[in-house]
């Protein structure tokens, strides 16, 4: 996954920046692991130090040395916190905005699937999206299932169903029975999240969502 001037890659447990390897000691990595998954939301201290260091217990002084660390690998400040932002007396979240990378040729997303921060570039093939850290799109809300929809791909043309969730999954405001067809400007609601279909140009700017949702009400409008 791509997020400021960095690739962080999962499988691999590897971190570039700038085209160069970054080396990480493995609890920086673990940490940075932990807030990547977890984004947007805040990890607590006491959540983090259960997660490093299950075995033994450690002064607030070793998270804090942990995450200074992780911010000089990621060219992030306290004060100036793009990547891994504080919440004061309370923990640490991940903020950058996250995009897959693909590096495979032909596999080139032309929409993607928008949720606040988090874009999921819809190539052929199947994609999750629920509360699950597994899914492809990680939406990290109490009304949400763990595996709450399935969005599936081919040929550019993606449908969406429901997965059997607890609140169900709507398109443009009617709730899904079945397979139903995602367009260029869709509304999407899982539970009582929304989420936006736009079109995905990789070298253009980022769209602040609000925005993209202006320019959605006019086009249907039209």
């Amino acid at each position: 996954m791509r997020f400021a001037d960095c690739v962080f890659d999962l499988a691999a447990q590897q971190l570039e920046r700038q085209g160069k390897v970054v080396p990480l000691e493995p609890k920086v990595y673990e940490l940075l692991e932990i807030l990547i998954k977890r984004r947007p939301a805040v990890v607590t201290n006491i959540e983090l130090d259960e997660l490093l260091w299950p075995l033994a217990y450690v002064g607030r002084t070793s998270l804090t040395r942990l995450v200074s660390k992780l911010r000089g690998a990621l060219g992030d400040t306290p004060r100036g916190s793009n990547v891994i932002r504080t919440a004061y007396k309370t923990g640490y979240a991940f903020c950058a905005d996250v995009t897959p990378y693909l590096s495979a040729p032909g596999r080139v997303a032309k929409i993607e699937l928008v949720w606040k921060k988090q874009c999921l570039p819809l190539i052929d093939g199947v994609h999750l999206a629920g509360r699950d850290e597994a899914c492809a799109l990680v939406v990290d809300a109490s009304t949400v299932s763990r595996h709450h929809a399935r969005i599936t791909v081919v040929s550019g043309a993606a449908t969406i169903e429901d997965l059997g969730s607890t609140n169900g999954t709507h398109v443009n405001g009617t709730r899904i029975s079945g397979p139903t067809q995602l367009d260029l400007g869709s509304e999407l609601l899982l539970g009582s999240e929304s989420l936006w279909v736009r079109k995905r140009i990789a070298s253009a700017l980022t769209v602040k969502v609000d925005e993209y949702k202006k320019v959605c009400a006019k086009s249907r409008k039209k």
